[in-house]
């Protein structure tokens, strides 16, 4: 379970062994062992002490997030699990060329996912078949792809086809990490969310976030939770296509009922019932930790 807080004076506290969110919109309580993630998405809410530890002791994680939708930190327990070996073995592959191989993976999903989000919106595309036919073209040239910047080449080929088709879709004016109108700042977001339970997953595999194997090395900048979380990218797009329309964003920013209606909707997809995403993001990470020291 994921509870995700946007009310601004909203108060968390636990009380026999419930979870309990009060705000403006009333109560709600949650079974604190069930409780996941708890994100907070927007200021003036305050936690106590007592939930925090209750939270931490339960295997939950606390993110708090700012109003773009970008993590500034996550609350979690100390990970162990032979860390040191894993963090050495992922090293190792970044340098040895052993991670461009497996960051083309993630990128090749990517550019599968965003075929399928394509195939899925081809009545509403009037280019439908140029689209489709430039994507699986960058799927095709990503198999030869022998150097990081043949990777690179191949996506972008694939997102300018990609976005083109979402413009049709939600009629927004391009993508753009620093746009402010609805649809950017709502992909922003539900990227957010997206790179929060990466970042999460990826620690508790043993690995570490900051050592990628494509984005480039950058003081603070996670670039194996970027690389990672490239796969999943189209399923949030996905998502903010299905409820653009009603998104408000003022001075480029979604206003607090337009982060709650995003962050519940990707939450939502990461926790569906029968193949939840949230649960394939950490098999995928495990799965990662054990592969790069076989």
């Amino acid at each position: 379970m994921q509870v995700a807080v946007a009310s601004y004076g909203a108060r968390i506290r636990a009380r026999r062994g419930l979870l309990v969110v009060e705000g403006r919109e009333g109560r709600r309580e949650y079974p604190l062992h069930q409780v996941d993630e708890v994100l907070l998405l927007t200021g003036g809410v305050s936690i106590s002490a007592r939930a925090l530890r209750m939270l931490l002791r339960a295997g939950a994680t606390v993110v708090v997030m700012d109003a773009r939708g970008e993590p500034l930190g996550v609350f979690m327990k100390p990970v162990g699990d032979a860390t040191g070996a894993k963090r050495l073995c992922q090293y190792q592959a970044a340098v040895s060329g052993r991670g461009l191989e497996i960051a083309k993976g993630w990128v090749w999903r990517k550019i599968r996912g965003q075929l399928e989000n394509v195939k899925r919106w081809r009545r509403r595309l009037a280019k439908y078949r140029e689209y489709a036919e430039r994507i699986s073209a960058a799927a095709d040239a990503l198999r030869h792809a022998a150097e990081p910047h043949d990777v690179l080449e191949a996506e972008a080929a694939a997102a300018e086809a990609y976005w083109s088709a979402y413009r049709e879709v939600t009629g927004f004016p391009g993508r753009d990490q620093e746009g402010g109108d609805p649809v950017n700042a709502a992909l922003n977001y539900g990227y957010g969310v997206l790179k929060a339970l990466c970042f999460k997953s990826l620690l508790i595999a043993g690995l570490d976030p900051y050592v990628g194997f494509l984005h480039a090395e950058k003081s603070g900048r996670p670039s194996l939770v970027l690389d990672f979380m490239e796969q999943w990218r189209p399923r949030v797009d996905a998502v903010v296509a299905k409820i653009y329309d009603g998104l408000e964003a003022e001075g480029g920013l979604l206003t607090h009922q337009s982060r709650l209606r995003v962050a519940a909707a990707v939450l939502e997809e990461l926790g569906a019932a029968g193949k939840p995403l949230s649960a394939e993001i950490h098999r995928e990470a495990r799965a990662l930790a054990r592969s790069i020291c076989t």
